[in-house]
């Protein structure tokens, strides 16, 4: 294990065959690395952590920049001169060492810095963020040795894939290297390796009253991943869940109502926690024990604007699209009852809207029935596009369409009837009325 790549490829397991790529193009210094490569992935897929730690083993000078805080190309330039360069704050003043304000007194600055930058490498997260940026950062990333004089080579890590970007432009290509998602296996065995810290944690919550071996854990990941693997692949939900539940999973055993051993027993037991822990995915409860009937909408701190927002997402994923006229406008026109209309009464719960799952809507149609519900009439603005963004953030609404389109963007909404009605209570709002599920009663 004294081999440096194969110590890598030990510390990231499935990731063996994109570790080898990247050792191929940075793994001898003597040789001069490639201008630009692109890695496309999704969240929490090991892309930054392997790639900062490939150029840490290989002890190549590299300044690691995050789009989200380098959010205007004088902070991006500058944080990548200081990071370059080590610098951090002038302790005098409190100011950056570096100061640049344009492109080209950046390119100036790497050409007269008094350090040799060959064969450095600029690594630019979340680079996605270049597309809302000015349109001559990424051609000048992509060219930047040409342009510099300098073998300084630029890694784009980012959710998107390439194709994405110029679609006005004709920019020079990156090398491109995908890291798909986990396989369960490879999930199993990263989980695994919290072995040690899980134990501790137990340890803290049930003291010495509770022994387990890393067989038993693995085999309950093994039971956790086959409820789980299906509805997230985010390895840091994934262990903040499995985490969570382990706690649950193990309190039969501490109480010594079943043994390490009566695996079916214990399935059968933390079977309903796993349950209601997979409809609240990312929403980092506080109540560990999710089996109670507690409110979790509760926990969630959303402004005023956004509750709505939210209440019009539920109502246009479990809404038909032809009965928003009837629900949402006051001169709608009489309806004429139909047979139809009296079949409604009888539905059975399992025909409802509300439990066959959620279907995608427009921004303009979500937009639509905020304002037909909202008794302010607040004017249209970027605060509610913020805030439509920050539902997709905050997994409430998942974003089903092109990212890199405005036009025609799609939603679902990720949250139950029982969330959505409390939230509706937080702010008065009837929501039965306006589900056609219930409309008719």
């Amino acid at each position: 294990m004294d081999d440096p790549l194969s110590t890598l490829k030990h510390s990231y397991p499935g990731r063996e065959t994109e570790i080898e790529q990247l050792w191929q193009l940075f793994g001898t210094p003597a040789e001069p690395f490639p201008h630009s490569v692109y890695i496309c992935g999704g969240a929490s897929s090991g892309k930054s952590s392997i790639v900062n730690s490939l150029l840490e083993t290989l002890k190549v000078r590299h300044a690691t920049i995050n789009l989200i805080e380098c959010y205007t190309s004088k902070i991006l330039f500058e944080s990548i001169l200081n990071k370059l360069m080590d610098h951090r704050i002038d302790p005098k003043s409190g100011a950056p060492y570096a100061k640049c304000d344009n492109l080209m007194e950046f390119i100036s600055c790497l050409k007269n810095v008094e350090i040799n930058l060959s064969n450095s490498v600029i690594v630019v997260d979340k680079a996605e963020e270049l597309r809302g940026m000015e349109a001559n950062l990424l051609p000048a990333f992509l060219t930047l040795p040409e342009l510099t004089e300098i073998p300084i080579s630029v890694i784009f890590l980012s959710e998107i894939v390439f194709e994405k970007y110029y679609y006005r432009l004709n920019v020079v290509e990156p090398i491109k290297i995908h890291f798909p998602q986990y396989t369960k296996d490879s999930l199993l065995d990263i989980l695994a390796r919290d072995f040690d810290h899980v134990r501790q944690l137990m340890t803290e919550n049930f003291g010495d009253s509770l022994t387990f071996d890393r067989e038993f854990y693995r085999k309950y990941l093994n039971v956790f991943l086959s409820v789980f693997y299906r509805a997230c692949r985010d390895l840091r939900e994934l262990r903040y869940m499995s985490r969570k539940n382990f706690l649950v999973y193990c309190e039969p055993i501490v109480k010594e109502e079943l043994t390490v051993n009566d695996y079916m027993a214990l399935w059968r037991r933390i079977s309903p926690t796993f349950t209601a822990s997979a409809e609240v995915l990312y929403l980092r409860l506080c109540d560990g024990n999710l089996t109670k009937k507690n409110n979790p909408a509760q926990d969630l701190e959303l402004p005023f604007y956004g509750k709505y927002l939210l209440i019009s997402a539920y109502l246009a994923s479990y809404n038909s699209l032809k009965d928003d006229k009837r629900l949402f406008m006051k001169f709608h026109g009489k309806k004429r009852k139909t047979q139809q209309d009296v079949k409604k009464k009888s539905k059975v719960s399992e025909q409802l809207n509300t439990q066959m799952g959620p279907n995608a809507f427009t921004l303009d149609r979500l937009l639509a029935i905020f304002y037909s519900i909202l008794e302010d009439k607040v004017g249209f603005n970027n605060h509610l596009l913020v805030q439509v963004s920050s539902l997709v953030e905050l997994q409430l609404l998942t974003l089903v369409s092109d990212p890199s389109t405005l036009d025609g963007r799609k939603y679902k909404c990720n949250v139950n009837f029982e969330t959505i009605q409390s939230i509706s209570r937080m702010v008065g709002f009837n929501i039965r009325k306006y589900l056609s599920d219930f409309s008719h009663i």
